[in-house]
């Protein structure tokens, strides 16, 4: 019988996921996560923490982009039958029929004035899209930076569970020493009213360290860097943060290995 505790803490469950164990290794999680109920829980908790960066990798167009570009495409609708007759029985003008005068003058003003004025439009259609474009591409530079520094090996997960307050809920935390990056995904929080918010805590010597606070949402979030961690927290304080947790709302916590 192994040690559950000390298998999950050695950080093998992660290199599996990585693709960076040997092919006996990789027997080896998978055969114990189906006899061990706690190896296949952490394991498809740490499966859904990278799945989380992948998602925060994604960059997606503004919702609204495709809706603004087909609406400056107008197409006509295609004629009703009562309209095709109407324009087979309209009067045929000659080719050689044209405006005499100052009336023909004046149409051939009008329509250089109207090209000149599509040609403005685009061009003004054309820089927006392409400041989007610009500004969507280090949006995912950022992103990507910021993945990569989180999947670096010296990177430490600590699941933190719930308490006598929330017995179910459980946050997963990612903390990387040498760097000091921390990011959170929420696995499992009670929604919080309007005017609370959520707020990390690293313990360390016993004292809290804020590292800010945090919605409930699917994506992984960047919080406060943290030179040192015996333990991560979380508390509910109002809306902003708080100085200091308070332990009469603290829902999760979760020692490092």
């Amino acid at each position: 019988m192994i040690d559950v505790k000390a298998y999950i803490e050695s950080g093998v469950l992660e290199d599996y996921l990585g693709g960076n164990v040997s092919e006996q290794e990789r027997r080896e999680v998978e055969c114990l996560s189906k006899i061990y109920p706690e190896i296949k829980t952490e394991l498809d908790q740490i499966a859904d923490t990278l799945e989380g960066l992948a998602r925060a990798q994604a960059v997606k167009p503004p919702a609204a982009l495709k809706d603004k570009i087909m609406a400056q495409l107008e197409f006509e609708d295609a004629p009703e039958e009562n309209e095709q007759e109407e324009a087979e029985e309209a009067p045929v003008i000659p080719l050689n029929a044209r405006p005499q005068g100052m009336q023909w003058r004046w149409l051939a003003a009008a329509s250089v004035v109207g090209l000149i004025g599509v040609g403005v439009y685009f061009n003004a259609r054309v820089d927006e899209l392409s400041q989007k474009v610009a500004l969507q591409t280090t949006e995912l530079h950022q992103k990507n930076e910021w993945i990569a520094a989180l999947n670096r090996a010296e990177n430490q997960f600590v699941t933190l569970k719930g308490l006598d307050k929330s017995p179910s809920s459980s946050v997963r935390v990612v903390w990387n020493p040498t760097t000091q990056e921390v990011a959170l995904n929420v696995l499992s929080l009670p929604q919080p009213a309007t005017d609370k918010q959520y707020q990390l805590w690293a313990l360390v010597d016993g004292k809290p360290v804020d590292l800010g606070v945090f919605d409930v949402k699917d994506d992984l979030q960047k919080m406060k860097l943290a030179a040192k961690a015996d333990a991560f927290a979380v508390t509910l304080e109002k809306k902003g943060g708080s100085p200091t947790p308070t332990l009469t709302e603290l829902y999760v916590m979760g020692k490092v290995g």
